[in-house]
């Protein structure tokens, strides 16, 4: 069964509602976190959180949150430790998570001086959809109807977080293939450039080709994977938004070619 990637594992759906779209300024005012921990346990937080901001208006219109909804709540800080304890070594689903969701929780926790938590996995419904190419639109509500999902609180994050996890499922259950073999094979295929889904997901990591004198990086399209440690299978993409100080650690390894240092040096950027 595809499902059985996942076992063993604490597995939830993340999103966000923030006070607008921009990545460096924009601050969390609700967070959703559903799901279940490796035991079974059900696990649903949906907090609201005090950005200690004004909400803008055109926001609050979106998710319906008011700045006299946080006013009396504490901030981020509060919720950091449970959230920390949550994500470390979980897999993470969210729709958008990579470019959004994510980004902006890590610059929270730097705001705060505290150190990002550290997923095992983090998988993008996003990214899914556009590498099967199921046909647009991608966005959440629109995939959801496509796939009969319920959806009648969009826009708060709890809800949102709830209808990506089914949406994976659904997904998985029309599509099997991508899903059959471990978790870092899957993240090889998702980041992979390739135009079109095969009929396995091509050679493991010790099959891809070598690119530095240790043997810890690899080559997977356009993509650098990683062969070794706690981040092993994940792309050097990957690891920048999820942990960037062990990629800086990665670029500080006198024996990178140059152009290894470049490309690492345009993703950190």
């Amino acid at each position: 069964m595809a499902e059985d990637i996942f076992d063993n594992n604490r597995v939830v759906g993340f999103d966000l509602e923030t006070t607008g779209l921009s990545i460096s300024q924009s601050k969390i005012i609700q967070f959703g976190i559903i799901g279940s921990d490796a035991n079974g346990k059900e696990i649903r937080i949906n907090s609201l959180v005090n950005p200690y901001i004004q909400i803008p208006l055109k926001s609050s219109e979106i998710h319906g949150i008011t700045n006299k909804d946080v006013n009396d709540l504490p901030g981020f800080r509060a919720h950091i430790e449970k959230i920390t304890n949550l994500f470390n070594d979980s897999i993470v689903i969210g729709h958008n998570i990579k470019r959004f969701d994510w980004p902006i929780l890590e610059n929270e926790f730097l705001r705060c001086g505290k150190i990002v938590p550290k997923p095992h996995t983090i998988i993008d419904t996003l990214e899914i959809v556009r590498k099967l190419k199921i046909p647009k639109p991608h966005n959440l509500g629109a995939l959801c109807k496509r796939y009969g999902i319920s959806l009648t609180n969009a826009h708060d994050a709890i809800s949102d977080a709830s209808a990506t996890l089914l949406l994976l499922w659904k997904i998985m259950e029309d599509n099997p293939m991508p899903f059959r073999k471990s978790l870092e094979e899957l993240q090889i295929w998702n980041s992979s450039p390739s135009e079109k889904l095969e009929e396995d997901l091509g050679p493991s990591i010790n099959d891809l080709p070598i690119i530095d004198p240790n043997g810890r990086l690899r080559r997977s399209g356009k993509n650098i994977v990683l062969s070794f440690g706690r981040h092993k299978g994940r792309t050097l993409q990957e690891v920048n938004l999820i942990d960037k100080k062990y990629l800086i650690w990665i670029k500080s390894n006198n024996q990178l070619s140059k152009d290894i240092i470049e490309e690492i040096n345009s993703i950190l950027n």
